[in-house]
């Protein structure tokens, strides 16, 4: 009787396990910066922690349960994801929405659409507002449903290098101070009566004639004394006052911050989450320590700013820290979305957001990237105009 030989049945290898076989480094890695960005997406976009059957099912990666378990093997080993629970999904770690944030940068396009929205919003409400930084912040806010903020760069004891007058409306006029430093304010200001242009351009002048080379402290008492008094009871008049006021209180407080918005944090926090609940009144509490740190971020930002030297560079960035990357402790669970914004190539100025670390970052960059840049040009505009008589 003939020896048989034992048939080994022979299993085709399936398109699947071919690319496995063959795959290049940095072909796995690609996907593994996929997948991370999927799970980190996904727990932003839902507050769940993320399993590889949701992963195997929903992330249309073309590969089996078995490699997707080994990826998110990898990425908690490698400190990208952690499980709250042994038997729970994955959740992002700092590091995790480090890298998603990274990606986002690099390949975050602001859609046309979207630039058009801040745009037409920006164009339509500064008029109705009664403060320049106070509207940006409340916008940031409205359009971010997170928390929003401005803030300015010091005065310190700076003199004045130009002071615009700019009408808003019959009862509505901007004022922009501009330092011999570069640094710049601007407020708004609300009239009972009405100020016509060309009197507001005449007085733009008489006062830039007088005021030119003024230490900023000074400027309250020669317009109170040379200037006031001379309209009694006019739209000039009650605008001198304002002025003279507002300068008054500029030289003894620089600390210009503008916050809107924070009970959307305190209506998305848990209800049993009473550590965060603490942190933010402990926001509210410590202000300057808030402020601080938001003044440290924009110096950061001018070193940034000189150091693009190219002439299509833009000179604002969008900064993202997150979670414990922040300089304050209280703000681990938080993240914050900022950029300042530049005159003459010298940050004057910082906008952001202040949300949960699970925020939908290429909205909120996008957003941010998009006010600074409208501030900017606005503010552009306005150091560019020629007020002569």
């Amino acid at each position: 009787m003939p020896c048989l030989t034992p048939v080994v049945p022979i299993r085709r290898l399936g398109r699947q396990d071919d690319v496995m076989r063959v795959l290049k480094p940095e072909a796995a890695q690609d996907r593994k910066d996929k997948i991370l960005n999927w799970v980190v997406y996904n727990y932003v976009s839902t507050g769940r922690p993320v399993s590889s059957e949701l992963i195997a099912s929903e992330g249309r990666f073309n590969v089996s349960s078995a490699t997707i378990r080994n990826i998110l093997k990898e990425l908690e080993e490698t400190g990208y994801l952690f499980q709250a629970h042994t038997s729970g999904g994955r959740i992002p770690s700092d590091r995790g929405y480090r890298a998603y944030v990274d990606n986002v940068l690099r390949l975050q396009k602001l859609a046309v659409t979207e630039k058009a929205r801040v745009e037409d919003d920006y164009e339509r409400r500064v008029e109705q507002l009664d403060g320049f930084l106070k509207h940006t912040s409340r916008m940031l806010a409205d359009m971010s449903k997170w928390a929003g903020f401005v803030i300015s760069a010091d005065m310190d004891k700076d003199s004045l290098k130009r002071l615009d007058l700019i009408s808003l409306g019959p009862k509505s006029v901007l004022s922009v101070l501009f330092a011999h430093s570069g640094i710049m304010k601007h407020a708004a200001f609300s009239l009972d009566k009405v100020i016509e242009k060309s009197a507001l351009r005449t007085l733009t002048v008489k006062l830039n004639k007088r005021l030119k080379d003024l230490p900023v402290a000074d400027i309250p008492r020669v317009i109170w004394k040379e200037f006031s008094h001379k309209s009694a009871g006019s739209g000039q008049d009650e605008l001198l006052k304002k002025l003279s006021d507002y300068f008054a209180n500029l030289a003894k407080n620089d600390d210009l911050l503008y916050f809107e918005g924070l009970n959307r944090i305190y209506e998305n926090i848990e209800a049993d989450n009473f550590e965060d609940i603490r942190n933010v009144a402990r926001l509210l509490e410590e202000k300057d320590k808030f402020s601080g740190m938001l003044r440290e971020r924009l110096r950061d930002c001018s070193l940034k700013s000189r150091a693009l030297t190219g002439p299509d560079e833009r000179k604002h960035l969008v900064d993202v820290t997150i979670g414990s990357e922040n300089a304050i402790k209280e703000f681990k669970n938080f993240s914050l979305v900022s950029s300042s914004y530049c005159v003459n190539d010298k940050a004057v100025g910082l906008v952001g957001i202040l949300g949960y670390k699970r925020m939908e970052y290429p909205r909120m960059i996008s957003i941010v990237d998009n006010v600074s840049s409208m501030v900017e040009e606005m503010l552009g505009e306005w150091e560019g105009m020629d007020f002569e008589e």
